[in-house]
């Protein structure tokens, strides 16, 4: 790593200069040297450790969450209910607010739209259909509050879309495709808190909500008859259904982008059928993937690809169902999310003794354990990162907003830190 120099100019020396005594000014000798030598440690002391990032704040987590976005850093308490919440500065790490909702609610997640930071719980984790809280990004003061929890939809747009179910139903039924067991509901919530629409499904209907890396625009829900309809996430306008296009049968209804993806376990080949239409429900094209049964089937985007996910995962050209790759479930390093965060046909593995920190499209930030501190390095693919920086204490996972990386420790603190 580099090590910090400085320079301190002493003028011209040569042999002709004058002799002072330091007893004739009234200095003791040795004073003159032993204050170049302070002003050079001093100058030394104030700058920073060789490899350190900026650190903007460190701040006790508390087994809770954390989230950066939109210049802050949000630290919530949410082992507590109601969950304590605070917004600190990514510019200098003060605090900005805190914020206490009223009632029991239980907040896991941030998500910043426009001038409002919505705050949500985690189904899975609360065990409740739970309620958002939406507060302004300046002040933390409340503007509105609902039952369900936010949709990832795009940035952007004229407000927020809630969806209310079951927790069961939002917190398994959804990402296993399997039928409703209640009423879910959509709603769009503009800024001030008005409901603009409001979409019903019944229950017992399988739902498809669209996982485009943007964020969701639409959903595509399969009736107990067979019937399959889609509903404008931006609009909540739902079509009419159309039978014939999948069915009970079918072990999966997955919705990416402009597509809709029905599956099928083909027993006679050891396959899944894959088929593709568009989203109004016209056929793209039919491919047979190599992956079998483990668990409930996925399809996801990785990269510019479709990847399904079974007992192996396969990646299929989105333009005509080519399969590009295949490997073992277990070896593909997985982001949050479900898809590959390192496509394997690009060769792109994590070294060993590195470990994957975060993902932010192509970018991936890996960190490696030394002693005391942790090394960070942005993959580029190669076998050997080259480290950039290095920060006290073990990173256990982080998240990426431009050049502000958010990371918890072993330590139970978050710290954001400003990477080049």
């Amino acid at each position: 790593m580099p090590v910090s120099t400085v320079t301190i100019d002493l003028g011209v020396i040569d042999e002709s200069w004058d002799h002072v005594d330091d007893a004739a000014v009234g200095l003791p000798r040795g004073w003159v040297l032993t204050g170049v030598l302070a002003l050079l440690l001093s100058l030394l002391s104030s700058a920073p450790p060789p490899g350190r990032p900026h650190e903007v704040t460190r701040q006790p987590l508390r087994n809770g969450e954390f989230h950066v976005a939109g210049g802050a850093l949000f630290v919530l308490d949410s082992d507590r209910t109601p969950t304590p919440v605070e917004a600190f500065d990514a510019a200098d790490g003060s605090l900005r607010w805190s914020f206490t909702p009223d009632g029991l609610a239980s907040l896991s997640a941030v998500d910043v739209r426009g001038d409002l930071a919505v705050l949500s719980p985690d189904l899975c984790r609360s065990g409740v259909t739970g309620t958002t809280v939406a507060v302004t990004r300046a002040t933390g003061r409340e503007q509105w509050r609902a039952v369900g929890v936010p949709v990832r939809t795009p940035p952007g747009g004229t407000g927020t879309v809630v969806m209310r179910s079951l927790w069961s139903d939002g917190c398994r039924a959804l990402a296993d495709n399997t039928p409703l067991a209640g009423v879910l509901r959509w709603q769009l919530i503009d800024t001030a808190g008005l409901v603009r629409w409001d979409t019903a499904v019944e229950a017992g209907t399988r739902v498809a909500v669209d996982s485009a890396a943007a964020g969701a625009t639409w959903a595509a829900l399969l009736d107990p008859d067979g019937g399959l309809s889609t509903v404008d996430l931006t609009t909540g306008a739902r079509t009419a259904p159309v039978a014939g296009v999948a069915g009970p049968a079918d072990d999966l209804v997955a919705a990416v982008g402009e597509l809709l993806l029905v599956a099928r376990w083909d027993a006679a080949t050891g396959g899944t059928r894959l088929t593709a239409y568009t989203r109004d429900l016209q056929r793209r094209w039919s491919t047979l993937v190599p992956a079998g049964q483990s668990g409930p089937l996925t399809v996801l985007p990785c990269g510019a690809a479709l990847c399904v996910n079974g007992d192996r995962t396969v990646a299929v050209d989105p333009a005509g169902g080519a399969v590009l790759w295949t490997v073992p479930k277990p070896s593909l390093l997985v982001a949050p999310g479900g898809a590959p965060a390192l496509p394997p046909d690009t060769g792109r593995t994590v070294p060993a003794g590195w470990r994957f920190l975060a993902a932010d499209g192509a970018r991936v930030l890996l960190g490696l354990r030394t002693d005391g501190d942790t090394l960070l390095a942005w993959s580029d693919g190669g076998p050997a990162p080259t480290p950039s920086a290095s920060v006290p204490g073990t990173l256990v996972g982080c998240e990426i907003d431009g050049p502000l990386v958010a990371c918890g420790t072993d330590a139970d603190e978050v710290v954001l830190l400003r990477l080049p």
